[in-house]
């Protein structure tokens, strides 16, 4: 029988992200695990080295780290009222390449499973952007649900 005490929840707030959120909802309450739901802060990058120097790059991580700690923090909140007060949760904000950060983080905590969305990027788009959960898949040392939203 499977066993998983500890899954990570990748978010980047997109729909897909959500239809995740809810599939890793149903297998924490199945299997009495823990969950991790983590969101990677990538690096900042500015147009041109002239608006770099008008934006401190210090006072727009703390912003934009605020900002996501309450989008997860909200989304904890709904998680235990859903749960009927289980508190078997965390939240973890990164900074960094966003796989490279997943990847690290699952090894550390020695995840059994990571649940995350796609965004189904095709052609030039997939060449140009890469896909985070195609690199976490391939390199993960544990299971990797992806979860891709079909529209209705």
């Amino acid at each position: 029988m499977v066993q998983l005490k500890k899954i990570v929840f990748c978010t980047d707030f997109s729909e897909n992200a959500n239809e995740a959120f809810e599939l890793a909802f149903d297998l924490t309450q199945k299997y009495g695990a823990q969950i991790l739901l983590v969101h990677v802060v990538p690096p900042l990058v500015f147009p041109s080295p002239v608006m770099e120097e008008f934006i401190s790059e210090q006072a727009n991580y703390q912003f934009i780290d605020q900002v996501i700690q309450r989008s997860l923090e909200q989304m904890e909140t709904t998680y235990v009222s859903r749960m009927g007060g289980y508190e078997n949760v965390r939240v973890q904000v990164l900074s960094g390449h966003p796989a490279s950060e997943i990847l690290q983080f699952i090894e550390q905590e020695k995840v059994d499973l990571v649940v995350m969305g796609t965004h189904g990027f095709t052609g030039l788009a997939h060449f140009f952007l890469g896909s985070t959960a195609e690199k976490v898949v391939r390199r993960a040392g544990c299971s990797v649900l992806t979860v891709h939203h079909s529209p209705a």
